[in-house]
C-alpha cells in the first residue's frame, strides 16, 4: 500500500522529499544562477583576435612593400579603383553561398565603411605617391588610437580600460623604434593625411565589429564595403593609364590584401576592435 502524508508535526520521509521537490518547482524558490557564459568566452575571443590581427599584420606588410612598388610604375590615384575592383573579384565566387542580411542600420553601417575606406585610401596612395613610406608607417602606427576611441564610444560591451593603455603604450613604442618616420614631416598636408589614414583605419575596424553584431557575415561585411568603393573610385579617378599588362601583377596584391581584411575583420568580430588595431600596429616593424 503507498504511504499517505496525514501528519503535519512528523511527516514520513517520503513526504518531505515530495515536499522539498515541488516547493523546488516554485517560481522564484530556485537560487539565481551566475551567468559565466561571458567571463569564459571573453579570454578566448580575445586570444583569438590577437592571433588573427597577428597575422594580418604579416599580410598588411607585405601588401605595404608590393604597394610601394606599384607607385612607381603607375598614377596613384588612377591605382585604387583597379585595385578595389580586384580585391572584390577575389571573394566572388564564394558571395552566393553566404547568408546575407539587410536592414537600415546595416545599410547605413556599409556606407559609412566605404567613406572611412575613401578617406585612408587617398591618404595612404598619396604618401606612397610621394614618397614618404615613413608618414604611411606611422599611420598605422597611430591608428590604435581611434580605434580605443570609437570602440569606447560605440562598442561599450567589447571595450575594457586596460586595452586602451595597451594601445597607448604599444604605439609609443612602435613610434620610438620609428624614429627616422618623422623626417619628411614638415608639411602640414603630410600630417593631415597621416591623421586621415590612422583614423580611418581605426574606426573602420569599430565598424567592422558593429557589422558583425548585426549579424553581417565576413563575406558580405568585405564584398559590399569594397564593391562600392571600387564603383566610386573608378568614377572619381578612371584608370585611362593603368595598362592590361598590370593585371596579373595587381591581381596577386589582391590577394595578398584580401587576406589581410579577412583575418583584420574576423579579429574584429571575434573579439575586440581594440585589441585587433593594437596588433596590427606592429605592421611597420614588419616592413
Amino acid at each position: 500500500m503507498k504511504a499517505i502524508c496525514v501528519s503535519a508535526t512528523a511527516p514520513p520521509p517520503r513526504c518531505r522529499i515530495r515536499r522539498r521537490y515541488r516547493y523546488r518547482l516554485q517560481p522564484g524558490a530556485a537560487q539565481p544562477i551566475t551567468p559565466v557564459t561571458d567571463l569564459s568566452r571573453e579570454g578566448p575571443n580575445l586570444s583569438l583576435a590577437a592571433m588573427l590581427a597577428v597575422l594580418a599584420a604579416v599580410a598588411n606588410a607585405t601588401q605595404a612593400v608590393i604597394s610601394k612598388t606599384l607607385t612607381t610604375r603607375l598614377p596613384a590615384r588612377q591605382l585604387i579603383g583597379v585595385l578595389y575592383v580586384f580585391n572584390a573579384l577575389v571573394v566572388l565566387p564564394a558571395v552566393p553561398f553566404v547568408a546575407w542580411r539587410w536592414s537600415p542600420t546595416i545599410v547605413a553601417l556599409h556606407l559609412v565603411s566605404v567613406g572611412l575606406m575613401a578617406i585612408t585610401a587617398i591618404a595612404v596612395w598619396d604618401m606612397l605617391f610621394a614618397g614618404a613610406a615613413s608618414a604611411a608607417t606611422t599611420a598605422s602606427a597611430l591608428s590604435p588610437i581611434p580605434a580605443t576611441i570609437g570602440a569606447a564610444l560605440l562598442v561599450p560591451g567589447t571595450f575594457r580600460p586596460v586595452q586602451a593603455v595597451a594601445a597607448v603604450l604599444v604605439t609609443v613604442a612602435v613610434l620610438t623604434a620609428l624614429t627616422g618616420a618623422f623626417e619628411g614631416f614638415s608639411r602640414r598636408g603630410t600630417w593631415l593625411r597621416v591623421v586621415g589614414a590612422a583614423s580611418g583605419n581605426g574606426f573602420l575596424t569599430v565598424v567592422t565589429r558593429l557589422l558583425g553584431d548585426q549579424g553581417v557575415g565576413v563575406i558580405e561585411t568585405y564584398f559590399v564595403r569594397t564593391a562600392l568603393a571600387a564603383l566610386l573610385f573608378l568614377a572619381l579617378s578612371p584608370p585611362r593609364d593603368i595598362p592590361r599588362s598590370a593585371a596579373p601583377r595587381l591581381f596577386g596584391r589582391a590577394l595578398v590584401v584580401t587576406a589581410y581584411f579577412m583575418l583584420l575583420i574576423l579579429a574584429a568580430q571575434q573579439g575586440s576592435p581594440v585589441v585587433a588595431q593594437t596588433c596590427l600596429a606592429a605592421t611597420p616593424l614588419l616592413v
